[in-house]
């Protein structure tokens, strides 16, 4: 004899545990979790999170340019920048509050990948919604050429909801 569970008990019963599963999933996302990741008392690096960025390029005539950049808690990186060029790479933490950067990006001409910008960046966290950081932008020919090398410095600026607020206003 078979046992037919019925929509009824898997309404009644699955559902209140797949909806905690689905909570405690987002109280643990690392990229929702606050400054101390839900019940394992381990801090996040404060870089982790999403960012607005203007990058100043030395001895150059350039504007500023201007992006967002997502920091994952897993060190990979994403992000554009206003000339819709996206970019992808790795951070690391090299301290409480410090870390360092590698991410790159392709320049296309013509269709056709001419070229990638290979960016290495070191910083700090400034505050809970600030970080600076320095480095260079290399422009790699497919071959492998180094075509030319940027020094550069960014402000990075937290992007997103403010922390609630506990208590009176």
């Amino acid at each position: 004899m078979t046992s037919d569970i019925g929509r009824r008990n898997l309404i009644g019963k699955g559902l209140p545990a797949a909806g905690a599963v689905a909570l405690l999933g987002t109280a643990l996302a690392p990229g929702r979790a606050s400054a101390e990741e839900a019940g394992t008392g381990l801090r996040l690096h404060p870089l982790v999170g999403t960012w607005t960025t203007v990058t100043t390029i030395e001895g150059s005539t350039r504007p500023p340019e201007e992006g967002m950049f997502a920091y994952n808690a897993d060190g990979i990186l994403s992000g554009t920048d206003a000339s819709r060029v996206t970019g992808f790479g790795t951070w690391k933490a090299t301290g409480p509050a410090s870390f360092a950067v590698e991410y790159r990006h392709y320049v296309v001409q013509n269709d056709a990948i001419g070229g990638t910008v290979v960016v290495t960046m070191t910083g700090t966290v400034t505050s809970a919604t600030s970080f600076t950081e320095s480095g260079e932008a290399k422009l790699v020919a497919p071959d492998g050429t180094v075509i030319l090398t940027h020094k550069a410095k960014s402000v990075g600026t937290r992007f997103g909801f403010a922390p609630p607020r506990i208590g009176r206003a």
